[in-house]
């Protein structure tokens, strides 16, 4: 019995080998064909696969039938005919190694395949058949591939299908899409083009398009490759984009049936069934095949080319060790898998306590937990044990942590500790509807063990399905606790006297401010307004991910008064103010019980964002926090405003350091420095008066660029990472975007950390702040600064080499779920 058998057309691929003496362009003959290639991938990696096909009785017949059986494929189905030659197939290559076709096969020898050259009782017997649409385009192949797919579909076999149009070998677009639909009924496993998407859904968008097809047709593994991007999947209620690599192309012949050949491989490998397969299955799944699909790439040719399963371990190892090069170098991340909003942060008895969303089993989000790190000067963190389990009453969503230090709760008999405001996260048993409530968890020892309170959930809203992300604070004016949290649209506050016990006090939101997504993340502090005297308070509200909007997740804030019952906006309801306009800082909330005597407000967020944040190149770890920042209100005249710059204890990170003052920039000659360090702080004091702009590039040793610029007749401050290195795994991350930046005396100041995996603006004083993840090819080894046209000054610049930070694990080992209380 035969793993897989394939059906279809093999052929000759004629493919460029440059040109003679006389210009003339000159060709190799490969052998090929979508079905062949395919079986020749399977047999290589070492599963048994077989080829119904037919060749003509003449020498390029001869050549596939020896070139098969020494692949290792089964071809005691091969057939011959004289009826007609062996298909021929000129392959024809841009600088980008893309190909285009043109075919000799007017008739070819696979379009005489019949109902009786097909071994019928091998089909039952196979655990997997795939086609193709060629075999479909004459007759009498056509109804050989048809009965053969019905018989598979009818044992039980599961069916894999690639439609890999080619146009120049039907009679119309429309005859394609017929018989392309046809083949969609039986399909278990389809493998579509980007472009072959776009034709039969109707959409360019892959992620409507796979959808369209899977409820149109039932198809259960849905895979959308995207070339030198990777490749997108659907299978169940799971999808995602799968990153792929960086090679050096030079014949992309092949690249997708040796993609999908692995990854019927690895499918066969599991022997679990498809409705069965987990999400790190999948993934892990497609990185192989998107490994085997990238090396095909690296060599002339199909059917000889395709990948053994040791060439594409070396390069799934040389990739794992790349991303470990993103690693952070001062940002926090986590230990291992994945991570997101910060939470419960909190500073007591020294310690600054960090907890975030954390997933310990997987690198992508799933069933949340709170992760837990402590610092005693929020640069060095230590690892501690995972903080709070799912339960009972669900998963463990965003929160916020307080200490309690008057023992309103009475959970600490006489003394204080701190108390976890968090939503538990679950499905309501009676609707079927996600569920979201408020509950309790406190600890007696500094946070390093934690209970949940008997009585959770301590607060409940049933009408509402969104309704999470408490942050609390005491409120000394009205002598109780305030909880303020969101709902969907809106932000809703309410009283305490004891944690436990909570009332609605008042709502803010609906129709203020951006709701381009689901509000998340609240927090809500008072701050003084430079040395006016008075004060203001802060409203803190993240934006969930729109698909139709490009910046996708984000953070926005208002200014306003608080009454001890709700929030007053200062400002027209349609004013929206953002807190940061990178693409990659979100669910940024501050720290309570900061001492009084340091006097400063402190927020982190997470650096990544809802559009990709799954998707990052970064392997077993994914997720980290930006750098804490301070936060400050200044008046201008457009109203007061919020400003933010890194705390002062960043500077302990400066080992090295190259200062330049008075540096005139013109276009001819710009302005570089060499840098042996890939860990990077830069102070810019530039005056642009006599030029129309700036740009400050980080350019890697590799190819990458990572560009920070300012238009200055725009008024214009952007970061444009469309080539700062990978950027293919998500289709919106390789961007430029920006805010206005008014200069001050024709001068802008500009304050930039650059992390292996990062880069933070700050610009005016942190006025404006441009957050964005990069994955540089390699470390970043030149900084230069130049300008389009006339001349900028650089008053002065410093360049700071930083120390790196480790994160030491504070525990030996991680806690069972049964070590929580």
């Amino acid at each position: 019995m035969l793993d897989v058998m394939t059906i279809g057309e093999v052929l000759i691929d004629f493919t460029p080998a440059g040109r003679t003496a006389e210009g003339n362009e000159q060709f190799t003959c490969n052998p090929g064909g979508a079905p062949a290639n395919v079986a020749a991938a399977l047999a290589r990696l070492g599963a048994s696969a077989g080829m119904i096909t037919k060749v003509g009785k003449d020498h390029f017949g001869a050549l596939l039938h020896e070139t098969l059986l020494n692949s290792g494929v089964d071809v005691s189905a091969l057939s011959l005919t004289d009826e007609a030659s062996t298909t021929l197939a000129f392959v024809h290559l841009d600088d980008d190694g893309d190909r285009s076709f043109s075919f000799h096969r007017k008739p070819g020898a696979d379009t005489f395949l019949r109902p009786g050259d097909v071994p019928f009782d091998r089909i039952e017997k196979c655990r997997i058949l795939h086609f193709g649409s060629l075999s479909m385009t004459h007759e009498p192949s056509r109804t050989a591939t048809k009965e053969t797919v019905a018989k598979a579909k009818e044992a039980g076999v599961l069916v894999s299908f690639d439609p890999n149009i080619r146009f120049a070998l039907w009679e119309s677009k429309e005859e394609a899409k017929q018989h392309i639909l046809w083949g969609l009924k039986y399909a278990d496993i389809l493998k579509i083009s980007e472009e072959e998407l776009s034709f039969i859904a109707g959409t360019t968008d892959v992620e409507e398009g796979s959808l369209v097809l899977r409820q149109q047709f039932g198809i259960p593994f849905i895979v959308v490759t995207l070339a030198e991007k990777g490749c997108y999947y659907r299978l169940a209620d799971t999808d995602g984009y799968v990153p792929g690599f960086r090679v050096k192309s030079i014949d992309t012949t092949g690249a997708g049936d040796a993609f999908l050949g692995c990854l019927l491989y690895r499918i066969l490998d599991s022997g679990v069934p498809l409705h069965l397969l987990e999400e790190q299955q999948i993934i892990g799944m497609l990185t192989f095949a998107n490994a085997g699909g990238s090396i095909v790439t690296t060599r002339k040719g199909a059917l000889q080319s395709m990948p053994t399963t040791e060439e594409i371990h070396k390069l799934l190892e040389t990739n794992t060790r790349n991303e470990d090069k993103y690693k952070p170098g001062f940002h926090f991340s986590p230990p291992s898998h994945w991570m997101n909003d910060p939470n419960g942060l909190v500073y007591y008895e020294g310690e600054y306590h960090l907890f975030y969303q954390y997933h310990p089993f997987s690198s992508k989000w799933g069933p949340m937990h709170w992760g837990h790190a402590v610092s005693s000067d929020l640069i060095h963190w230590e690892h501690r044990p995972i903080a709070l389990f799912p339960d009972e009453h669900g998963a463990i969503f965003s929160g916020c942590c307080v200490v309690d230090w008057n023992n309103s709760s009475g959970l600490f008999e006489g003394s204080h500790g701190l108390v976890a405001i968090f939503t538990h996260a679950d499905t309501c048993p009676k609707t079927g509807q996600p569920r979201q409530r408020q509950s309790l968890a406190y600890s007696r020892d500094k946070g390093r063990t934690w209970h949940k309170y008997e009585g959770n959930p301590v607060l409940a809203e049933e009408d509402l399905i969104d309704f999470r992300d408490p942050k609390v604070f005491w409120h000394p004016q009205s002598e109780r606790w305030v909880m303020v949290l969101v709902a969907g649209d809106h932000a809703r506050f309410y009283g305490s006297k004891d944690l436990i016990e909570w009332t609605l006090t008042g709502e803010f939101g609906k129709g203020e401010g951006s709701h381009d997504g689901v509000w998340e993340c609240p927090d809500l502090f008072t701050l003084p307004v430079g040395d006016s005297g008075r004060s203001k308070w802060v409203l803190i509200i993240s934006i969930g991910d729109n698909p139709s909007v490009p910046e996708g997740s984000r953070t926005q804030y208002f200014i306003g008064e608080f009454d001890g019952n709700t929030f007053i906006n200062d400002n027209p309801a349609d004013r929206v103010m953002w807190l940061d306009y990178g693409r990659d800082n979100y669910a940024g909330v501050t720290w309570s019980d900061m001492p009084e005597q340091d006097g400063r407000r402190v927020m982190i967020g997470w650096m990544s964002n809802w559009k990709y944040a799954n998707e990052t190149p970064t392997g077993a770890w994914r997720g980290a926090m930006t750098l804490p920042r301070v936060l400050s209100l200044t008046s201008r005249g457009e109203g007061v405003v919020l400003t933010q710059m890194p705390v002062r204890e960043v500077e302990q990170l400066r080992k090295a350091s190259v200062s330049r003052e008075n540096v005139t920039v013109m276009a001819e000659t710009p302005f570089t420095l060499q840098t042996s360090g890939d860990l990077l702080e830069i102070e810019a004091d530039i005056d642009l008066r006599s030029g129309n702009g700036v740009q400050i590039r980080l350019k890697s040793s590799g190819e990458s660029e990572t560009r920070i610029g300012y238009d200055a007749e725009r008024e214009w401050l952007f970061v444009n990472r469309s080539n700062s290195g990978l950027t293919e795994f998500h289709p919106s991350f390789a961007c430029e975007h920006g805010a206005r930046l008014a200069p001050v005396n024709g001068k802008i100041k500009l304050h930039i950390w650059l992390d292996r995996n990062a880069v933070e603006v700050y610009a005016n004083e942190g006025l404006v702040v441009l957050t964005d993840q990069i994955f540089p090819d390699a470390p970043i080894e030149r900084v230069s600064v130049s300008t389009g046209s006339g001349q900028v000054m650089l008053n002065s610049f410093h360049l700071h080499e930083l120390k790196f930070v480790p994160f030491p694990n504070g525990a030996e080992e991680k806690p069972s779920r049964g070590n929580e209380a």
